[in-house]
């Protein structure tokens, strides 16, 4: 194979399925299930990543039995008999591209997120997770017997739909896991936890069942946490040894090797790209079959690498192939530099109400209503104010669905305020957003004007037929009373290099929002030596931060010293004195700060949409312009904008009600 990255497209097989490249889609859960049966909407989604290009699909979570099934039902119930039109539908879709597919079966055991499961947890022993409260059922050896058959039948129904093979979800603490780990197998009869045969019977059982029901040709694989990293969790040299004894006892086809357990298995931008990379490596020395490497690997480089070198057979995407479906494709055409990257914030890609989405491509979850990118039937002229995030995105949909795009921004360089945010620490990868937009401006044509004011006269005189204002917000001065020897500044101030001098005492004074501006402001004045005390009138902090980033996020801030206070509002501010009110009893207290930081309230920037209305064909405000809201809006809200324009939606009127 020829090319920039000749081994990640040199075609390989697995249990005898050829695979025409090494990119594998790992699994996950998308949401987009209904009544525990998969949905056209899911369907549209898979498709869209097929046709992009990856080798191989293993569709996520689907469950083997009654007692691991969500209320909401939105994971696929592969014990479900019923079900298996819907399966063969996804499969064929994504056969139809050229990608093989498998599927993830597994049982959540004691792990139900929060405690949703309106089922007994089960587990090998009762031994609580420290993830969700309470004790958990022990399985008897006929219940486990139970279980067992219901792995064997749920992949008799993924082979009766089409699929390629199926992987039984061994890792992430789920229930195969607690079989595996002595930490949580305590048991003294055939599945004892005391030595590495007990502990793998499980695991053992379920592979000669899938084995008996589907035949030896019908390749199966497992996942695995190579390290769980947690204090009593399974090590990589537990990993090893169970490895070892399973290829010996009951041969699988692949081992497919990932880290951590629930709750902290997604790893956010604070973690290095590829962290899994060296578990990989390890596994692969001691078996004979296929190894797939997970891990944050974002970008064709590292991807080609980890083959070269031999850490892995494949290489395994997850949010990257939802930040772009086309990534495999890119690559393999030498266009590596229009690869949208995942900026690892682990925001929108781990919610379910709704499905599956995506902070910086809106289409993720909407490959059904959505059409493939378009080209609109006439050309028009596009006038965009604003270089932030939703003007970037307004300006690349637009001059990719064939229109005249022209992008006004005051400032001497784009990207708004995320160029704030990426100044927190560990957030340094919401720039290569911006990075992406910027070439993809330069790539379709667009013509951009830095240190340009858009004003009426300005835009009028381009005479554009669609004008789209993204001019966001500014933040307002606090509400409370600040002395004149108060040193009284905001989160922008800080993020944005503002404050030359660290001081001694910081107070940041975080809003009731729990999100990412306070939490960088606190952590990048504790990085500088202060020592700061993190106020908000909330419960706790960071209410609103990603399960996945929270624990990291704490451990840093402890680790600096950082001081928490819930339920506390500043009341007032006179020179290093904090006044402070109670938000539930409104009891008075003191701190005291050389430096408050405020997380200020933030009022649009709408006078050129105001000042617009009536006199252009069409106009569209987007983003904070419109409410001040979070990166995820203004993306979707630029691509709604240009849809709805290019469909004769917005002629003659304004828009900022969707």
């Amino acid at each position: 194979m020829t090319g920039p990255y000749p081994h990640l497209f040199t075609p390989g097989s697995i249990g005898g399925v050829p695979i025409r490249n090494r990119i594998v889609q790992l699994p996950m859960g998308t949401g987009l299930v209904h009544d525990g049966r998969v949905t056209r909407r899911d369907v549209a989604l898979q498709e869209e990543r097929a046709r992009g290009g990856v080798g191989l699909i293993v569709t996520g979570s689907a469950h083997v039995h009654p007692t691991s099934r969500f209320p909401a039902r939105i994971l696929t119930e592969a014990w479900d008999e019923n079900g298996i039109e819907m399966l063969r539908m996804r499969v064929d879709t994504v056969k139809r591209h050229g990608a093989c597919i498998f599927g993830q079966l597994q049982h959540l055991g004691r792990e139900a997120p929060g405690g949703l499961a309106e089922t007994l947890p089960l587990a090998p022993s009762a031994v609580p997770s420290p993830r969700v409260p309470g004790v958990p059922h022990e399985l008897s050896v006929a219940e486990i017997r139970i279980i067992v058959d219901a792995y064997g039948r749920s992949a008799a129904n993924f082979k009766a739909a089409g699929y390629d093979g199926v992987e039984v979800h061994g890792a992430h603490g789920y229930l195969v896991a607690r079989f595996l780990s002595p930490a949580s197998n305590r048991r003294t009869d055939a599945y004892d936890g005391d030595s590495v045969e007990g502990r793998l019977r499980f695991l053992r059982e379920i592979v000669e069942e899938i084995r008996g029901r589907c035949g030896a040709g019908f390749p199966l694989g497992v996942r695995l946490s190579a390290s769980e990293q947690t204090a009593d969790g399974l090590t990589l040299d537990d990993t090893l040894g169970i490895v070892d004894a399973l290829q010996i006892a009951a041969p699988v086809d692949y081992i497919s090797v990932t880290a951590g357990v629930r709750g902290a298995y997604v790893k956010d931008s604070s973690v290095d790209e590829g962290f899994a990379l060296g578990l990989a490596a390890a596994v692969k020395q001691g078996v004979d079959v296929p190894v797939i490497a997970a891990g944050r690997i974002r970008l064709p480089q590292l991807a080609e690498r980890a083959l070269a070198v031999g850490q892995a057979d494949f290489v395994g995407l997850a949010r990257a192939q939802l930040a772009d479906p086309e990534w495999a494709n890119k690559a393999r055409e030498d266009r590596a530099a229009e690869i949208r990257p995942c900026i690892g914030i682990v925001q929108d890609c781990r919610r379910y109400a709704g499905g599956v989405a995506c902070t910086i491509n809106a289409r993720v979850g909407r490959e059904a209503e959505w059409e493939r990118p378009w080209r609109a039937e006439t050309s028009h002229r596009v006038v965009v104010a604003g270089g932030g995030p939703g003007g970037l995105e307004a300006a690349r949909v637009a001059a990719e669905s064939g229109h005249e795009v022209v992008l006004f921004e005051r400032a001497d360089r784009l990207g708004g305020q995320l160029r704030l945010a990426a100044a927190g620490p560990t957030r340094e990868e919401l720039l290569d957003f911006v990075f992406y937009l910027e070439r993809e401006l330069e790539r379709l044509g667009v013509e951009v004007r830095l240190g340009t004011a858009a004003d009426r006269e300005a835009i009028l005189s381009e005479e554009p037929e669609l004008v789209v204002v993204a001019t966001g917000a500014a933040p307002l001065r606090p509400e409370f009373a600040v002395g004149p020897d108060a040193a009284v500044v905001s989160v922008w101030d800080v993020l944005g290099g503002a404050v030359k001098k660290t001081p001694d005492r910081v107070v940041v004074a975080d809003d009731a929002s729990g999100f990412w501006q306070g939490i960088s402001a606190a952590e990048f004045l504790a990085d500088r030596g202060a020592a700061v005390e993190l106020l908000t009138p909330a419960r706790a902090v960071g209410l609103a931060i990603p399960e996945e980033s929270l624990a990291n996020v704490m451990r840093r801030l402890r680790d600096n010293g950082v001081r928490f206070r819930p339920f506390a509002s500043v009341a007032s501010v006179s020179g290093t004195t904090v006044a402070l009110t109670d938000s539930v009893t409104g009891e008075p207290s003191e701190t005291s700060g050389d430096l408050v930081v405020v997380t200020p309230r933030l009022q649009v920037e709408n006078g050129l949409a105001s000042r617009l209305e009536g006199a252009v064909p069409a106009l569209a405000a987007v983003g904070d312009c419109a409410a001040p809201r979070r990166l995820n809006h203004a993306v979707l809200e630029a691509n709604l904008a240009l849809r709805r324009f290019d469909a004769g939606e917005l002629a003659g009127r304004s828009l900022a009600l969707h």
